[in-house]
Parts: structure tokens; sequence; C-alpha cells
């Protein structure tokens, strides 16, 4: 009588280790992609916010100077007061600005580094602006905005009755 040898198909040692080397070596290559890309990823997400944030300030500058009657600035702040009595501030502060009205606060995280108000008065010389100037440094390069609110002859009138 013949033995019966039961054969199992498996691997060899050696095989084993070459297959848990190649797994290894595509892990490490996966893992390196991964951190690249995640990387990449966090610099797209941080200059999104940059510009996200710009944006924002920018339309609500540009939304308070024509809702709002009186634009008065000081140093550290941009304070609108509208027709029916209600006060907007922007406290400009080293890394962010904040807007401020009534039980709304708004951060934007861009650094202002001056403020200025100016008057300017069109190429006729008949209609005369308020030019605010905010000049701002974003990913270390300054960049100027520039916003004008339109004076009534009303508002020249009661500033020269003031005086």
């Amino acid at each position: 009588m013949k033995k019966k040898r039961n054969n199992v198909g498996a691997f060899s040692i050696m095989e084993a280790i070459v297959g848990m080397a190649i797994t290894a070596i595509i892990m490490g290559i996966i893992f390196v992609i991964f951190s690249i890309m995640s990387e990449q990823m966090l610099d797209f997400k941080n200059q999104n916010e940059v510009i996200a944030d710009m944006n924002r300030l920018t339309y609500s500058i540009n939304r308070d100077i024509f809702e709002n009657q009186k634009m008065i600035i000081s140093e550290e702040e941009i304070v609108f007061n509208s027709y029916s009595g209600n006060t907007i501030k922007y406290e400009i502060r080293e890394k962010y600005a904040l807007r401020t009205e009534e039980t709304f606060t708004d951060t934007f995280h861009i650094s202002v580094k001056t403020v200025a108000i100016d008057s300017v008065k069109s190429n006729s010389g008949k209609i005369i602006f308020r030019k605010l100037n905010l000049g701002l440094e974003v990913n270390e390069e300054n960049i100027d905005l520039n916003f004008y609110k339109r004076v009534y002859a009303n508002e020249l009138l009661d500033a020269k009755n003031k005086k």
C-alpha cells in the first residue's frame, strides 16, 4: 500500500518575506505621497481663507459705506452711524479686524497696517467723496484698498455751520 501524502499549497518563508517587503515599500510610498498632498491642501486652504476674509471685508465695508449716514475714523476703529441710529464698529487689531453690529460680531483674519481718510473731488470738481484707505498686509505683500463715500451738499453745509 502506498501512503497518501497530503500536499497543501502554501507560501514558503522566503516568499512571505518578499511579499511583506514589497507591501512595506508600497505603504511607504503611499505615506510620502499622502504627506505631500496633505501639506499642499493645507497651504491651499490657508490661501483661500485669506482671500475669503478679504472678500468679506471688502463687501462689508462697501455695504456699510453706502447704507450708513456717517463714517468716523479714529486710530484703531472705524464707526458707521446709520440713519436709524444703529452703530457699526470696525476695530483694527494687529493681526485681525472685528466688525461689531448690535449682537453680531465678525472676525477678519487680515493684518490692517494703516487706516486713513481723505476728501477727494471728482474730475469735474462738482462731487466730493470721502476716501477710506486701508493698508493691508496679505501674504507678506502690502495691498491698498480704497473705498469712496459721496458727500452730499447738506453734509457740507452742516460741517460749515458747525465751524
